[in-house]
């Protein structure tokens, strides 16, 4: 390579990305309408297609100008995307910033005009990636940020002028990240204790029942038809024609549709549910005896322990303590659930052999308004434009009546304010548009949209592996999901033939009961070796804080007795190379890495509020452990009956 300065930007960008070095090397922008000039300050600037890249009064302070009004300075967990490299002068100004950068230029023209002639500070700089399509600035935007990440977005106005459409997409690529995160967040952080929890006090009840593999081309080759039905506004629109025509489907139903189905005497021949909370209000008005149930392992007990017709086991692969209850159950397959039980409903059709699969309230969006279908839990939730703000809205014109859809027996009414207000915050706070059936932006929230992409996904998937599936979208209006054919429910039943209901009342599971057996006394003891590891350490926190509070300063004992802590606590965490000890522990482990690493000053105020976070850490560990231990020993108990 003659070109030195080209060579030495390669060089630095290969580190990371190889196949952008690639795409430079063979960019023609010698043909692209690219041309330098100065500024009136005598500085170089870019002309692209007959417009200035960097104001003509003065490259520098313009950059400077943008630099000044960034928010969060001194946040270290700040990640903040420059829009366009031009030649670099926004990007060197914000590079200065204490924070990951990541300088986006999906123009490969200006790109390898720029890299060819320009050795520009900021890409030399280890907190810096440069990057130029949408995949990889997802890829880094996820690798570089997490829950509470704040995210930034620079750009100089002549790209704004040139490439605003593209800007636009690229606020999405961002929330669609943090919408990714908070998605993780919410298995890691929020929902693993309970969730663990709820899986070993099903345990009893899942070994009782058969496993939704069980039932796998049970409707193969039979010109059925499955008819998946989740809480979006079309689902109320649909039906009365689901009404008038239920012989002509096997009814797949997720959890919050029931009543709705209900009142208009529509009978599902399976409910879906995988929720971790209680969902048990959802079926206060049916007789669950009269339907056919499937259940993630991680469900709330209260509907784990309902009396159904038969409930079918369907554990995902990857979640929470899965992998270890599929083990005890010599389970071997490819389950997944992705955190919506709409995608479970569609997969245990699947599953069952159906070759034609039509979902329907599966919007995606918030259509004309609605937000879910009437007659389902969260009925009264509107989306609105704000004109005032200039952007979308989620309300509950009436917030009592939408609070109350969260009170249960455990829930007063306060606390289901409390808990309505919470949720309407996160709505609002992850508002995101996609592209509807008719091509237009729609409102929907960033997990809907990555649901979408899910969607999308088990479509190819799946028509790879089956080329005559039939995948149909009667969820008029909402979200355009790739890989499936929009046709209204009224256009579909003509071609459709009465369809033989399930009768599955006689499946009964396959268990080895004296592997399971040891498989928990296993994880029992496993579980008590790391419980007292962590009544050690609140022994040991107690007695330090005890004395730091006396003394008010770090002694020698204090820092002897810290070291000891510190030595235990890595014993502690050492025991997730255990893989059984992983998939419980995690969430815990996680939490106390996090305290230690935010925390990592010695002086007696920080180490003092450290001690105090991993000392209420080790509680809620102990919490969770003393009833995991318990409920192995139950189901141990029940099984050896």
């Amino acid at each position: 390579m003659e070109n030195k300065v080209l060579e030495k930007n390669l060089e630095k960008i290969s580190k990371y990305d190889k196949e952008l070095c690639n795409k430079i090397l063979m960019s023609d922008f010698e043909k692209s309408n690219i041309k330098i000039t100065k500024t009136q300050k005598d500085e170089y600037n870019l002309i692209y297609n007959n417009f200035l890249i960097h104001a003509d009064t003065g490259a520098v302070d313009e950059a400077k100008k943008i630099v000044e009004k960034l928010e969060n300075k001194e946040n270290k967990n700040t990640l903040r995307i420059v829009y366009g490299l031009g030649l670099g002068y926004l990007a060197d100004e914000i590079s200065s910033v204490n924070s990951k950068i990541i300088i986006y230029e999906p123009n490969i023209d200006i790109l390898s005009f720029v890299l060819n002639i320009a050795e520009i500070d900021a890409i030399y700089k280890e907190n810096v990636i440069i990057c130029a399509d949408e995949k990889m600035l997802n890829e880094h935007t996820t690798k570089f940020s997490n829950p509470e990440t704040k995210i930034s977005l620079s750009f100089l106005p002549s790209y704004k002028a040139l490439f605003y459409e593209d800007i636009l997409n690229v606020i999405k690529i961002v929330q669609k990240a943090q919408g990714q995160h908070l998605a993780a967040q919410n298995t890691l952080v929020k929902n693993a204790p309970k969730a663990i929890f709820n899986s070993f006090r099903n345990l009893k009840n899942i070994i009782k029942n058969p496993n939704i593999q069980d039932l796998k081309n049970l409707y193969k080759n039979k010109n059925a038809t499955a008819l998946c039905l989740s809480a979006g506004p079309s689902l109320r629109e649909n039906i009365e024609i689901i009404k008038a025509n239920q012989d002509k489907f096997v009814i797949f139903a997720v959890n919050p549709t029931i009543k709705l189905l209900q009142q208009f005497n529509i009978k599902p021949d399976f409910i879906v549910d995988i929720e971790i909370g209680d969902t048990i209000r959802q079926f206060d008005t049916i007789n669950t005896k009269d339907h056919y149930f499937i259940l993630e392992s991680f469900c709330s007990f209260i509907i784990s322990q309902m009396k159904t017709r038969k409930t079918f086991n369907y554990i995902s692969d990857s979640n929470f303590i899965n992998p270890w209850i599929r083990d005890c159950l010599k389970i071997n397959d490819e389950l997944k659930t992705l955190g919506t039980v709409s995608y479970t409903a569609f997969m245990s059709a699947y599953i069952m052999g159906f070759e034609r699969i039509v979902i329907c309230g599966q919007d995606l969006a918030y259509k004309d308004g609605r937000c879910y279908a009437k007659g389902s839990q969260f009925e009264d939730l509107e989306c609105i434009f704000d004109e005032n703000e200039k952007k979308f809205k989620i309300v509950a014109p009436n917030f009592e009546k939408y609070a109350s859809s969260f009170k249960t027996e455990r829930n007063t009414q306060e606390k289901a304010n409390i808990i309505a207000k919470n949720n309407l915050e996160f709505l609002n706070k992850n508002i995101y548009t996609v592209k509807s059936q008719n091509g237009e932006n729609i409102p929907t929230q960033t997990g809907y949209a990555l649901f979408i992409d899910w969607f999308s996904k088990a479509s190819k998937e799946l028509k790879i592996k089956n080329p005559n599936i039939k995948l149909i979208n009667s969820s008029t209006g909402g979200a355009q999901i790739d890989g499936f054919e929009n046709l209204n429910l009224k256009d579909i039943i003509p071609q459709l033939e009465t369809v033989e209901k399930p009768g599955l009342d006689k499946y009964e599971p396959q268990t080895d009961i004296p592997f399971i057996t040891k498989k928990i006394q296993l994880m029992k003891d496993k579980l008590e070796i790391f419980n007292n590891g962590i009544k050690e350490l609140i022994n040991l926190l107690q007695k330090i804080i005890k004395e730091l509070e006396i003394k008010k300063v770090l002694t020698q004992n204090t820092e002897k007795l810290i070291q000891k802590q510190e030595e235990l606590l890595y014993q502690i965490i050492s025991l997730k190379k255990d893989n059984d000890l992983k998939l419980v522990t995690l969430v815990f482990l996680h939490n106390f890495s996090e305290i230690i690493k935010t925390n990592c000053k010695k002086d007696f105020k920080t180490t003092n509020d450290t001690l105090k976070k991993l000392l209420e850490q080790a509680l809620f560990t102990k919490k969770y452990m003393d009833l995991y231990i318990k409920d192995l020993a139950n189901c141990q108990t029940l099984i050896l009956k």
